[in-house]
């Protein structure tokens, strides 16, 4: 073989491992986000995961050092014809969606909870909505490098206030390609988070409309009971009006 043609296998080899990777990496996650949802219970209404290829964070630069080793090792063992090389990098490029899949970041909102994982052994965090106080959308830059925008990095995160003041991080995921996702899953808290504030001042005031009625069917009865007081009054005031007193007769002269 030319020596330009085994060189120019060596990205195409790496591209195919990354490529492989991603589309292996992409349907398991399909595949086990409908196996295992994060909420239980009630069905995800939005939600959104970490982005292996653009987001900057150590443990996504190390699945993709792992895919890009498996492409280098593939194009060695293409140069070489040695079967053991081969195998190593296909054992490679399962290494990458295994790494991929046990570190894997989700984000999940239902009715009523935001749900999140870090890792897929990780502990599934569920938090109550109407125990969030506030929510916001941070975006900071990032350092590092990704193959999708080398050195331009920028990251994307909820924040959440919960009602006994403490504040909890949510995982982060690229802001280029993931901020619209992160918006719909903050604009859905803030939606429910307004339902159950405008159920709740309804129920106060039908609260407040019952005890107001209960109060007026009390009062009712005496005011009746005094009008019937005073018309019998005045019945028999009409009926045996008060006279004056009668004058005694003078008395008779002898």
């Amino acid at each position: 073989m030319p020596a330009v043609n085994r060189i120019l296998m060596l990205p195409l080899l790496v591209l195919f491992a990354v490529g492989l990777h991603a589309a292996l990496a992409r349907v398991a996650k399909a595949v086990l986000a409908s196996a295992r949802p994060l909420a239980t219970g009630e069905p995800e209404a939005c939600g959104y995961d970490r982005s292996v290829y653009a987001t900057a964070a150590p443990q996504t630069l190390g699945i993709v050092a792992v895919a890009l080793g498996a492409g280098l090792v593939l194009w060695l063992g293409h140069l070489s014809g040695s079967t053991a090389l081969w195998a190593l990098g296909w054992l490679g490029v399962a290494a990458a969606v295994a790494l991929d899949l046990w570190w894997w970041e989700r984000v999940a909102a239902s009715a009523n909870y935001l749900w999140f994982q870090r890792g897929w052994a990780g502990r599934v965090h569920q938090v109550l909505i109407d125990n969030i106080r506030g929510i916001e959308v941070a975006e900071s830059e990032a350092g590092g490098f990704t193959l999708r925008h080398g050195r331009g990095n920028a990251n994307c995160r909820l924040l959440l206030r919960l009602a006994d003041g403490s504040r909890v991080a949510l995982p982060k995921t690229d802001a280029h390609g993931g901020l619209d996702a992160v918006k719909a899953v903050a604009n859905h808290v803030r939606a429910r988070r307004q339902q159950s504030s405008d159920k709740h001042s309804l129920s106060d005031a039908e609260a407040r409309a019952a005890e107001a009625a209960a109060q007026a069917a009390q009062a009712t009865p005496s005011r009746d009971a005094a009008m019937l007081l005073e018309l019998r009054r005045l019945r028999q005031k009409a009926l045996a009006p008060d006279l004056p007193p009668a004058v005694p007769p003078a008395a008779r002269d002898d």
